[in-house]
Parts: C-alpha cells; structure tokens; sequence
C-alpha cells in the first residue's frame, strides 16, 4: 500500500518526508504509524505521528524548529514555505497547519483517512 504526504511528517529512523513534494513512505512504515491496523490512516494517526515529527526534529526542545533543526529534512524553500510568518522558525502552530493543509490534500476522497 502506497500512500503520499505533502509535508514534514515521515520521521522514521530520522527520515521525513519533504514540505512540498509527495514522499511515499514505505508498506513498513504505514503500518507502524496505523496504529489500530486497519489498513488507512486516520486523521488521529496522522496528528499523533505528526507530533512525533516535530518532537523528533526540535533537537532543542524550544517549541520551534530553526533552520539547522529543519536542514536534515527540508531545503531552504521548503523551509520558508512552512515559516509561514518569515521570523525563520517554524513554530508549532505553523508547521500543525501545514501538516493539516497537507492531510486534506492528501485525502483525495474527504473520507477522513488515507488509504
């Protein structure tokens, strides 16, 4: 099973997926994140994975994530995609929208999941 994301969120094993491109994670990945194994990944599966990206990638736990903490998973455009208010951090609420535009996106049927 194949699925896309459009943002920062595939951090497995220090891997994420790119803020502007489709990344398509791989069948092992999808189901650790589907955490009930139904097969989709729900709107909650995604928020809680999601979490756990921007947790993983905030090296300093300040709540935000500055360029150096981003490098390893966005280049700079990307980057200033999701910095949505240009101070050069994506905040919390930035990157939560983000993952939300890109959840919607991704969900191509308004099913509320991803299959």
């Amino acid at each position: 099973m194949t699925r896309g994301f459009i943002v920062t969120a595939a951090v497995f094993s220090a891997s994420i997926a790119s803020a502007e491109t489709v990344a398509e994670l791989h069948e092992n990945e999808l189901k650790a994140i589907d955490a009930n194994n139904d097969g989709f990944l729900s709107r909650d599966e995604f928020n809680a994975f999601s979490d756990y990206a921007f947790q993983t990638m905030d090296e300093d736990k300040n709540g935000t994530l500055g360029l150096e903490e981003a490098k390893p998973f966005l280049d700079i455009k990307q980057f200033q995609n999701v910095d949505r208010n240009n101070d050069s951090f994506i905040s919390r609420a930035e990157y939560d929208a983000q993952m939300s535009d890109d959840f919607i996106s991704a969900d191509k049927d308004q099913n509320g999941q991803l299959d």
